[in-house]
C-alpha cells in the first residue's frame, strides 16, 4: 500500500469512527479528539510505521519548569502503555508510535491509541503538579501558622 492509499484509508477509518480528518500542508492527517488537535504524521519511506501525535500540550516557560518536565515526561511514558511523552525546547508532546504491517488494523487501535494519549498528558500534568507542590504549601505539623 502506497501512502496515498495509506492516507485514504486512514481517512476514512477515522471519518467512520466520528472523526472529522483533513490534510495539512505536510500531507500529515489532522483532527480533533476531546477537544485537542491531534496527527498522523505519514513517512512515505516506511508505511508500516505508525505514529500518532498530541502536540504541545504544555509549554515550558522557564528553565526550572524544563527541568520538572523532564521528570514528569519519564514517569508518564514509563507508566502510560505504548505513549511517549517528551519535551522540546518550549513544549511537551506526546506520541503512539508502533509497527502496523495491516494497515486494515488501523480501525481496531485508532481509538485505544487515542485514550492512551489523553493518559500520558494527563499522567504528566498529575506528575508536574506534584513536583510542583512544595513544603511551603503544607500546613505546619498543627495546622497553626507558622509566624
Amino acid at each position: 500500500m502506497n501512502e496515498e492509499q495509506l492516507q485514504a484509508l486512514y481517512m476514512e477509518t477515522l471519518a467512520e469512527e466520528g472523526y472529522r480528518p483533513k490534510l495539512d500542508e505536510d500531507s500529515d492527517i489532522i483532527f480533533k479528539a476531546e477537544g485537542r488537535t491531534l496527527y498522523i504524521r505519514m513517512y512515505s519511506d516506511d508505511t508500516e510505521y505508525f505514529q500518532l501525535v498530541l502536540p504541545n500540550f504544555w509549554k515550558i516557560e522557564s528553565e526550572e519548569e524544563r527541568e520538572l518536565a523532564l521528570i514528569a515526561a519519564n514517569h508518564a511514558t514509563r507508566i502510560t502503555k505504548v505513549a511517549k511523552v517528551f519535551v522540546t525546547k518550549a513544549n511537551t508532546c506526546a506520541s503512539i508510535e508502533m509497527f502496523l504491517p495491516d494497515p486494515s488494523l488501523f480501525g481496531k487501535v485508532v481509538n485505544r491509541a487515542v485514550a492512551a494519549l489523553r493518559n500520558g498528558a494527563e499522567h504528566f500534568a498529575e506528575k508536574m503538579q506534584d513536583l510542583e507542590y512544595t513544603e511551603e504549601d503544607e500546613p505546619s505539623e498543627f495546622g497553626e501558622s507558622e509566624e
